[in-house]
């Protein structure tokens, strides 16, 4: 029988486990609560605790599990997890490589948020202290120096300290990275042209800037063969781009709010283009009558809102879909800009280089110019007042894709 679980309580207790590890020449004992480590004529203990969380009135056949991480030797390259639960299945120790690295990142000093989205990145380690940037979720940092309860990392453009709770380390940071880390070809011209085939007379999807980014798929010799952020896939001239592991980093705060002026001011700019060319084509159809530019400019801003932005997305990436599989393509766009990876605006979620092919190809400003599908604008009102469908993906695909996630109508989301 199945009880519902009502109570938790914490307690923290000394681990009393013994392993034997050997590294080399090197042995270390693990017993009754400390660390015995014998090298030649060197010994050195430390004592290990563990913070148990014991349920109360638990699903019959569920386990309370405690873990605890330990590093072998003075510059470790080897992690060892031990888990215990409370089946009376004894302790059981798994050896992690930390050998390597990710994303130029060495695997020793990784650290990974471990957020539903970001964490405060601190000038000091304290509550109190100036935040200068934010760490999003499955991003990565190098370890600076580890205290008990802080640690300082370097992560893109920030440097500075985030509070342990909020982080992984060791085996469970090296995990999450491997899951997390991309295969990303960067554009080494002010124009890549992203093709529809390995062909320099094929037709083009979009046009990226020198420094944009877009996902890879394959190299194939004198080709790379590309995917947007819809499945879309592409191909760019291996000879204009360089290829490597990229993972997700942290911001400072100077580079978000950079960032949102240079979208607002993008944004302004094409509601002003919509409403200078909304204004020729009024006085080519009535030329006797008089118009108020403000007025114009601000019906344009009206009629080029988020909403309006988001729709038009939504209707060229599943305009023939499902009413709920229209709401899950604006929920990525907003899930995508809660995560602050993508952009800090919806208009810079959406017009992000690599990542929607529509918008390179054209397909969103000719939906804009006729005005989006009223159910496509009904899913975006949804999408932006939290209706929610895939929980929190940030990417689609075909379901002859192949990807697993969840399926809503022709569509995959994970």
């Amino acid at each position: 029988m199945k009880n519902r679980m009502h109570a938790c309580n914490a307690a923290v207790a000394v681990l009393m486990v013994a392993a034997v590890i050997t590294q080399g020449s090197m042995q270390g004992v693990w017993a009754a609560g400390k660390t015995i480590t014998k090298s030649g004529n060197s010994v050195a203990s430390a004592k290990m605790t563990v913070k148990n969380t014991e349920e109360a009135d638990n699903e019959e056949g569920s386990t309370n599990e405690s873990s605890i991480d330990i590093k072998v030797g003075a510059n470790p390259s080897t992690s060892i997890d031990i888990k215990v639960d409370s089946t009376g299945n004894g302790a059981k120790a798994e050896s992690t490589d930390l050998s390597g690295s990710v994303a130029g990142i060495a695997y020793e000093n990784l650290v990974m948020a471990n957020v539903e989205e970001a964490v405060n990145i601190r000038k000091s380690d304290s509550e109190d202290s100036e935040i200068v940037g934010k760490l999003y979720k499955e991003c990565a940092g190098e370890i600076i120096k580890k205290g008990s309860g802080w640690t300082n990392i370097r992560t893109g453009d920030v440097t500075g300290w985030v509070k342990n709770d909020y982080l992984l380390f060791g085996a469970d940071a090296k995990r999450l990275a491997d899951s997390a880390v991309r295969k990303m070809a960067k554009s080494t011209t002010s124009c890549l042209r992203v093709r529809k085939e390995p062909s320099q007379d094929a037709g083009i999807y979009d046009l990226l800037a020198q420094g944009d980014t877009i996902e890879v798929v394959e190299e194939l010799g004198e080709w790379v063969s590309v995917e947007f952020a819809d499945g879309t896939v592409g191909y760019v001239s291996s000879e204009y781009v360089t290829v490597s592991d990229e993972i997700g980093k942290g911001e400072s705060i100077e580079s978000i709010m950079a960032k949102a002026e240079a979208s607002e001011k993008a944004k302004q700019a094409e509601a002003n283009k919509a409403a200078a060319a909304k204004g020729a084509a009024a006085a080519q159809a009535k030329p006797t009558a008089t118009t108020d530019a403000a007025a114009a400019a601000a019906a344009a801003t009206a009629s080029y809102d988020d909403v309006t932005l988001l729709a038009a997305l939504i209707q060229s990436e599943s305009g023939y879909e499902c009413h709920e599989g229209q709401v899950a393509v604006g929920n990525v766009v907003m899930n995508r800009l809660r995560s602050g990876k993508f952009g800090n605006t919806i208009y810079s979620v959406i017009n992000a280089k690599g990542q929607f092919s529509p918008v390179g190809s054209g397909r969103i400003a000719q939906i804009l110019a006729q005005g989006p599908k009223a159910s496509c604008i009904q899913a975006a009102q949804e999408a932006m007042a939290g209706t929610n469908y895939v929980g929190d993906a940030v990417r689609f695909r075909p379901v002859s894709s192949g990807y697993q996630g969840i399926v809503i109508g022709n569509h995959v989301f994970w």
